[in-house]
């Protein structure tokens, strides 16, 4: 249950994390790609790999005089990495190399978008054959100067209205992205606040499930705009539902995935992303997503309710009041009640992430009626084979005030 699909093998995201992290590259005068450098010539190293591989852009690992298993290393954090954590997105373990030599270019090219290991310098040596190129050595990455800029795409006047913007703060390229202090306004995006928390989870050394988890975060918060900006584009989509979508606006209970409840913050998000997603659209990660959640919808056990953006408002949102947040308890217990329902539930609380911690909170909260519904929904849960060792792992406190409040309920 802990091994997502796209995840191969032995890697360290971490390893691929500050290997590029720090070699930042000097502005260039040359015109940016869209779909690529998402803040112009400040694109951090790791946001530009990162739209490389959401975007099937062909990416090579090069390095010279390592020994294949490490650069094969490189190319299985990257899948993981695209398809966050492995939990996300899939297609992208479909076109990995983790080590390839010049006998099989020929088959390396004739893939779309793939992900590849190498040793040999001469690839660094013909642009033509790759869009990103990732020196393991140096820790710089290259794009490459043959990718073509789309034609005729918003996105990179988009782009290029953001470089300008970008070019009069005075942000030092080789200053720590851990840093939290003196951020100008314009730099607040997620990209920055994702680079940030990467990095000074790393100082801090939080361990690589805690790192996946922040990617997994990432790729699905990403994820959560694209079926809005369809939406929003043409009316339709096949990434989520419409009604969801539509209701998106509205604060606590209603909404999309996690999508930010305030539509000025998540209008800012698509506008910023408009670049990459445009360029996700289409992908192999693209159509796989959509079939996954066409196949989501027809085996889901709890219909008429978005659990992610219920467990999403619980753990994130601080300004919902008590009707809301009554709402979303006494949803849950009304349409989480089977065995299945219950296993769907707990799919959106990874243990990575706190697990029952969200839902937890309810046992503290001023209402007895959204206590009531907290202990209900507990129960339930510690019914489940997965579920009771949940609630067996939660903090002391959440289980003192579990077994008080039930014997309080029951006694009334």
């Amino acid at each position: 249950m802990t091994v997502y699909p796209e995840e191969i093998s032995d890697f360290s995201l971490i390893q691929l994390l500050t290997t590029f992290a720090g070699a930042l590259q000097a502005p260039s005068s040359k015109t940016t790609h869209p779909h690529l450098e998402s803040s112009g010539q400040y694109t951090h190293p790791i946001i530009l790999l990162m739209n490389g591989l959401l975007t099937q852009k062909r990416v090579i690992f090069l390095g010279h005089g390592k020994p294949a298993g490490e650069v094969a290393n490189y190319v299985l954090a990257a899948v993981a990495l695209g398809s966050g954590g492995g939990g996300v997105l899939r297609g992208f373990a479909n076109r990995a190399f983790p080590y390839t030599n010049l006998t099989n270019l020929d088959t390396l090219l004739s893939f779309s978008g793939y992900i590849a290991g190498v040793t040999n310098p001469a690839f660094e040596e013909h642009p033509e054959w790759w869009d990103l190129l990732c020196n393991i050595n140096t820790g710089k990455i290259t794009v490459s100067p043959a990718l073509a800029v789309p034609s005729g795409s918003h996105a990179k006047s988009q782009a290029d209205s953001l470089r300008r913007s970008l070019d009069s703060v005075s942000l030092s390229r080789n200053r720590s992205f851990s840093s939290r202090e003196g951020k100008p306004d314009k730099w607040n995006n997620l990209d920055t606040e994702f680079i940030q928390d990467l990095m000074l989870a790393i100082e801090r050394h939080y361990g690589e499930v805690a790192i996946r988890a922040k990617v997994e975060n990432y790729v699905r918060r990403f994820m959560s705009l694209v079926p809005l900006y369809e939406f929003e584009r043409s009316g339709s989509t096949l990434l989520g539902d419409p009604a969801h979508i539509a209701a998106s606006d509205k604060p606590g209970i209603d909404g999309y995935s996690i999508s930010p409840g305030d539509k000025e913050s998540r209008d800012h998000d698509i506008a910023f992303y408009q670049s990459r997603i445009e360029g996700f659209i289409g992908t192999q990660a693209y159509h796989n997503a959509q079939s996954d959640y066409q196949s989501m919808q027809s085996s889901s056990f709890i219909r008429g309710i978005d659990i992610a953006h219920m467990v999403y408002c619980l753990r994130n949102s601080t300004n919902l009041d008590v009707n809301e947040v009554e709402a979303i308890y006494k949803r849950l217990d009304e349409q989480v009640v089977t065995d299945d329902q219950v296993t769907e539930l707990l799919a959106s609380l990874p243990q990575s992430q706190g697990g029952l911690q969200p839902l937890a909170y309810g046992f503290y909260h001023p209402s007895p009626s959204i206590r009531l519904y907290t202990v209900r929904l507990f129960e339930k849960i510690e019914g489940n084979q997965a579920g009771a060792r949940y609630v067996r792992s939660t903090n002391f406190f959440h289980q003192c005030a579990f077994s008080n409040l039930r014997y309080a309920f029951s006694c009334s």
